[in-house]
């Protein structure tokens, strides 16, 4: 008989395998398992709601999802290899995103047709593509060049949260916190002559499980769509100066700036499903880049 009860921090090692096992399925030579829990998980765990799958006394699978003002947005859907297609994954949802709630959910899917499925039947939405862009051994030269001005913010960082309140569609004052101290990011304002246009992220310490020294750039909006390459070019730019020989960017598939990346470098190397019950977008996919699919 399977339960599903709400995790707690004495699960992230069972949660982290689990994750590690399906992760491991997309490469032939998989890495090390970590030593240590996903940062990531551990903050949503802290600040959102999560619960596990149990059987016998063990953790099958696990989901979460962290609520930020009218957005319910699951972050995690994990059942062992072993367990799927067995109904799991729907009940995990049910708890993770019941559908009586009067918020608007939402999330990221992976290529799994089975997950996908299973977000439709939900009554969950494909919205767009959601393109996983890698640069490896970056250099830097005239391809990045950009006329706009990257200034580090400081002493205006309400500033940078009112600005991401706006153009990602939710208050998450938790985010940035997490961003800047768990995970070294930087952030960052885009000017044009004296006028700010965007702000951003560069995550110096967000890296992968396949890419642990990565660096990630996001969230970064910007106040009009024609703006919006520039403001990516110069992050990129920005992430050069002082970044690992990996730089990560997730674009949706409607921004702009998709096509000028892959032409300077980089390469997709997963396409995710944005999905939401919203009838309309809660932020412009033109203007806004996620900090990526684990917490969009």
């Amino acid at each position: 008989m399977t339960t599903i009860r709400p995790a707690t921090e004495n699960d992230l090692a069972a949660m982290q395998h689990i994750f590690y096992l399906n992760e491991a399925q997309e490469g032939a030579k998989p890495p090390p398992l970590p030593a240590d829990a996903p940062s990531t998980l551990r903050h949503v765990i802290k600040t959102g709601t999560a619960f596990v799958a149990e059987q016998n006394g063990q953790v099958i699978g696990h989901s979460a999802a962290i609520t930020r003002g009218s957005i319910t947005y699951l972050t995690d859907l994990f059942v062992h290899p072993a367990m799927q297609s067995s109904h799991v994954g729907k009940a995990l949802l049910q708890h993770a995103l019941p559908a009586d709630t009067p918020l608007t959910r939402c999330t990221c899917s992976s290529t799994d047709h089975r997950a996908i499925a299973l977000y439709i039947r939900a009554g969950i939405q494909p919205q767009w593509p959601h393109f996983n862009l890698r640069l490896n051994d970056p250099v830097r030269d005239a391809r990045w060049q950009s006329p706009i001005e990257t200034r580090e913010a400081s002493a205006d960082l309400a500033e940078i949260e009112l600005w991401d309140t706006r153009l990602s569609g939710r208050n998450r004052p938790q985010e940035h916190a997490f961003w800047r101290q768990e995970q070294r990011g930087v952030p960052l304002w885009f000017y044009d002559r004296d006028e700010a246009i965007g702000y951003g992220y560069v995550r110096l310490g967000a890296g992968t499980l396949w890419f642990p020294n990565a660096c990630t750039i996001g969230p970064l909006g910007v106040n009009s769509p024609e703006r919006a390459t520039d403001c990516v070019l110069a992050a990129v730019d920005w992430a050069m100066r002082h970044a690992s020989e990996v730089i990560r960017i997730d674009i949706p598939g409607p921004h702009p700036s998709l096509a000028p990346l892959l032409e300077r470098g980089f390469h997709i190397v997963y396409v995710e499903t944005f999905l939401s019950q919203a009838t309309s977008p809660f932020f412009d996919a033109r203007c806004y880049i996620a900090s990526g699919s684990d917490l969009l």
